[in-house]
């Protein structure tokens, strides 16, 4: 990656999900029908926790949560 001005000041967190295309994200889960039945913890919200755990090297649940 070269070096970019875009990415000034940013977390690397926030650096990160710049590479994920949520439009993208959310057409693969329409498709395949995986927010059928949620009301507001959708799968783009769940693949940014689930990463935010695996970066900050969370052990439980309770670490992503405080």
């Amino acid at each position: 990656m070269s070096k970019n001005a875009n990415f000034i000041g940013q977390p690397i967190f926030s650096q990160l999900l710049k590479y994920l295309p949520r439009p993208e994200i959310n057409k693969i889960a329409s498709q395949y029908g995986a927010d059928h039945y949620t009301k507001r913890f959708r799968t783009y919200d769940h693949l940014v926790t689930m990463l935010y755990g695996s970066f900050h090297s969370c052990r439980s649940l309770r670490e992503v949560v405080t």
